[in-house]
């Protein structure tokens, strides 16, 4: 019976120990550089190795590692730290507006800016006072022009300019009725049948 536990021990060490020695990491085997002449298994130089290395072929060399204090010394001195770029060039002012369209060159030669009732109210008794006033064969300007000539669609301001040129300021204007309309329907179509002497298209009262 002692033989028998005896011999029941020494097989269950020995389960155990080739237990143990299955789960045991296996031990790999290091490759030496040395098997390469200091150089990596790519054939680049072993930055391991602390000692430089001059080869034909630039990219397998590696040159000396500076000392402690030249490191201290470049570092302070800011040698290892790349020059800032210079700033980019500022980009080119942009181009001056052009300047807004010049007033009619018969404006200049009258003298006068603008029209007599310019930021005033420009209603119907404003208007007919400067069409009484104005004289088609003399040249137009803020002065003497039709204020009821349109150019493209358009009527004039006070001052006879229209709407897109340079000079033009959107006038007061009274409020409209029915019954203002219809008035002024009819001075249109009195004017149109009795125009002013003179009044063709191409004076040079006229814009057209």
């Amino acid at each position: 019976l002692f033989a028998t536990m005896t011999n029941s021990k020494i097989v269950l060490a020995a389960a155990l120990v080739a237990g143990a020695s299955a789960f045991a990491p296996v031990q790999q085997q290091g490759v030496s550089t040395a098997l390469f002449n200091g150089l990596g298994a790519g054939g680049m130089a072993d930055t391991r190795d602390p000692d430089a290395l001059d080869h034909d072929d630039p990219r397998k060399s590696i040159s000396a590692a500076p000392s402690f204090e030249e490191y201290l010394k470049l570092r302070d001195s800011g040698g290892e730290a790349p020059a800032a770029a210079a700033p980019a060039a500022a980009a080119p002012a942009p181009a001056a507006a052009a300047p807004a369209a010049a007033a009619p060159a018969a404006a200049a030669a009258s003298g006068m800016t603008y029209g007599k009732y310019d930021e005033q109210m420009w209603d119907g008794d404003a208007k007919k006072e400067i069409y009484a006033a104005w004289d088609p064969n003399s040249p137009r300007s803020p002065a003497n022009f039709n204020p009821f000539e349109t150019w493209e669609g358009n009527s004039p301001d006070a001052s006879g300019f229209y709407p897109g040129e340079g000079r033009y300021k959107d006038p007061a204007r009274p409020d409209v009725s029915f019954d203002l309309m219809m008035i002024e329907r009819a001075e249109i179509e009195e004017r149109n049948a009795n125009p002013k002497p003179g009044f063709v298209p191409g004076c040079p009262g006229c814009r057209n």
